[in-house]
């Protein structure tokens, strides 16, 4: 939320006029963010956020808008659009489109708990699930394609270690099905200073101006790779593991879901390292400019790129033979911290496992994906989770 343009005061009081949220009292600019020109607004009628828009084009804004209102509307909470005294939500304000949102109450968090990620975890899965209810549609800008292209591009500026490790991450993408992801509507850009917690509750679902149809995953992988990792760009296990059992509560990962989730976690690592080199080494003029470190997301991909060489796709156990409660114990010593996602097969031949070993998972927050018997053999897949 960079100040690219400049507003008086007497600007500002002239633009207030068309909203009912009476007289102009202050305002500041903000300089958190990158993509729009920000400001804290306080009226006699409350404390709003004002925000220009730099480069959306009028069919995105509708879109933005009228999906803050459906959020809203579906109980999320989103900082809601004020509407003019004509009704309209948009307007124009030194010649650019602009918006007035409530301010929403709370402040952002450094360093968040195993709760608070499962409280937001629980919140995204139900922005995709009533974002299925949404009409409109908006491709997205950040997407696959904005990747390879924009990876190409920044490629020519760097060298030595770097540029090896773009390279190869861009071959390694292009292998990668996102398009059989299931898709819907993301935020595309849930950062921590994109989320407001107040008095121990998630309080506030800010910009939402990257929000567009793309992959449900992907969208979950860019709040894994701010909120659950360590200073070092190392996943956060706890944190990692509350966040995703919380979100398949709501909503439980489909099978290619669970295969590509390593892969989609650097995409999002890369997506970020890109449009942050970019920044850097082609900048925009501004007033109030933010740029931020681009190796925090370079070191972040390193980590993705090395647990997903490290992590097993399937592990295999073989419990035939053992009698209760073996099995279980098998089951449990293979998980023990395993990171949430990692698909686990047990092969038995007592029958009591079947309720045994579901049971078990169920109870520590892991996910059963299939059980089955054939003949003296029966097997259970499970998908790890939340472990206590």
């Amino acid at each position: 939320m960079s100040v690219y343009t400049p507003v008086s005061a007497e600007e500002l009081a002239e633009f207030l006029r068309q909203y009912p949220v009476g007289e102009l009292f202050g305002f500041a600019g903000i300089e958190a963010g990158v993509e729009n020109t920000n400001y804290f607004v306080t009226t006699t009628g409350g404390a709003f956020v004002l925000t220009l828009f730099e480069q959306h084009s009028p069919e995105d804004l509708e879109y933005f808008l009228a999906l803050m209102q459906h959020w809203a509307d579906a109980g999320i909470p989103v900082a809601c659009p004020q509407h003019q005294h004509d009704g309209s939500m948009l307007a124009t304000l030194k010649g650019k489109p602009a918006a007035l949102v409530a301010r929403l109450p709370g402040s952002h968090l450094e360093t968040p708990t195993p709760e608070q990620c499962a409280a937001l975890g629980t919140i995204l899965a139900q922005m995709h699930v009533s974002g299925q209810r949404f009409p409109l549609y908006r491709a997205q800008n950040r997407g696959h394609e904005w990747r390879m292209a924009m990876g190409n591009k920044v490629l020519a500026q760097l060298a030595g270690d770097e540029a090896e490790l773009l390279r190869t991450e861009l071959n390694h993408q292009q292998t990668i099905p996102f398009g059989q992801l299931p898709t819907g509507i993301t935020h595309a850009d849930l950062f921590r200073d994109n989320v407001l917690f107040n008095g121990g509750q998630l309080s506030g679902i800010l910009d939402l101006y990257f929000a567009c149809n793309g992959s449900w995953l992907y969208d979950l992988a860019v709040v894994v790779n701010d909120w659950c990792c360590q200073p070092d760009g190392s996943l956060a296990i706890p944190r990692l593991q509350a966040l995703i059992s919380a979100y398949q509560a709501v909503r439980p990962w489909e099978p290619v879901e669970q295969h590509y989730w390593q892969a989609t976690l650097r995409a999002a690592a890369l997506r970020f390292w890109l449009s942050r080199l970019d920044a850097v080494l082609n900048p925009r003029d501004g007033d109030m400019i933010l740029q931020k470190d681009p190796t925090e997301f370079r070191d972040k991909l390193l980590h993705r790129i090395a647990e997903d060489q490290a992590l097993p796709a399937n592990i295999m156990l073989d419990a035939r033979r053992l009698l209760c409660p073996l099995p279980v114990i098998r089951v449990q010593e293979a998980v023990e911290n395993l990171p949430a996602g990692v698909t686990v097969t047990a092969v038995c031949t007592d029958p009591g496992a079947l309720h045994d070993i579901p049971a078990w998972a169920r109870i520590h927050g892991h996910r059963v994906l299939e059980t089955r018997s054939e003949g003296r053999e029966h097997t259970i897949v499970l998908q790890t989770g939340n472990v206590e």
